[in-house]
């Protein structure tokens, strides 16, 4: 037996001993070639043996979210050069979406060949992504502010980038709390510029249309992550969708700043139960834990009729 290997060499005996006797310990044509014990990923992985950190199945397949940052950058920034006040508004918006679905295009291009099967977003990964997009466009067209374009599009840069990763794992089976704050806050940083603009002084039809917009992406992502059907996880964004953005009525009654709190916490509370219910797997806990949100969102909304 090798002690440095812990391998045992087949054959017999003889064998063996003719091997090493021409050449020596290491040179017989006959002695075993000991694996290659050196490079960057055996010692991750002797690093990650040492820390405890096993990840088996399609979790220990994942790679860094390199390349999603790197077309987040690219993407964030080009939004940036094609704001509404440079271009105009049309043309940004067609911009927009065209920079939207070549990054989902992308990503969707690279997780195909980088991801284990299991572990793949797909098509529905690109609609966080696309989210952020639109709530970086939002900001760019609400604001001259030339300090306020770089943390928008920051922002926009990280959901592209973790966003699809933190969908990955949770679809190669984490379900850990940082895992899913992850992803909460992602959400949140995608609903927030979105809903401070829905209940701004535009005009109401583009206004519902954003809210809409970005409550079906977000509620897509996360019935998604669930392993929801796909129709069934349309069928029920769309219908969340459609709550939200009809709740902006009574909400604006109570001014911007209490009205977009109210449709955040409304928004939160039925995407919880949309990825609870969507993936079909119902828990006490969580109809409990998002119904309060939910529950929270209706008084703030009657507070805000009444006055």
């Amino acid at each position: 037996m090798d002690n440095r290997t812990a391998i045992r060499p087949t054959g017999s005996p003889a064998g063996r001993q003719q091997g090493r006797g021409a050449g020596g310990d290491g040179g017989a044509s006959g002695a075993l070639t000991p694996p290659r014990r050196g490079g960057h990923a055996f010692y991750a992985e002797q690093a990650r043996r040492a820390l405890g950190i096993q990840h088996e199945g399609p979790l220990a397949e994942l790679r860094a979210p390199i390349f999603h940052f790197t077309v987040g950058l690219l993407v964030a920034g080009i939004a940036v050069l094609a704001r509404p006040q440079q271009v105009g508004l049309p043309l940004g918006i067609a911009l927009d979406v065209v920079l939207a679905a070549m990054a989902t295009l992308a990503l969707l291009v690279f997780d195909r060949f980088s991801c284990p099967p299991d572990a793949r977003p797909g098509l529905e990964g690109g609609a966080l992504p696309t989210a952020a997009l639109l709530a970086e466009a939002v900001v760019l067209a609400g604001t001259q502010q030339k300090p306020l374009w770089i943390p928008a599009a920051a922002v926009a840069a990280v959901v592209i980038a973790a966003a699809p990763h933190l969908s990955a794992m949770r679809l190669a089976g984490r379900d850990e709390a940082w895992l899913r704050l992850g992803r909460d806050a992602a959400g949140v940083a995608a609903m927030g510029p979105v809903l401070i603009a829905g209940c701004g002084t535009g005009p109401a039809p583009l206004r519902g249309f954003m809210l809409a917009a970005a409550s079906f992406l977000t509620v897509v992502d996360a019935l998604h992550t669930e392993r929801a059907p796909r129709v069934r996880g349309l069928v029920i964004a769309a219908v969340v969708a459609v709550m939200v953005s009809v709740s902006v009525v009574p909400a604006m009654r109570g001014g911007q700043t209490a009205a977009a709190a109210s449709l955040l916490v409304l928004w939160y509370g039925l995407r919880g139960l949309a990825a609870a219910g969507g993936g079909g797997r119902w828990s006490r806990g969580a109809v409990f834990e998002y119904g309060v949100f939910v529950a929270i969102a209706c008084a703030l909304l009657t507070s805000a009729v009444r006055r």
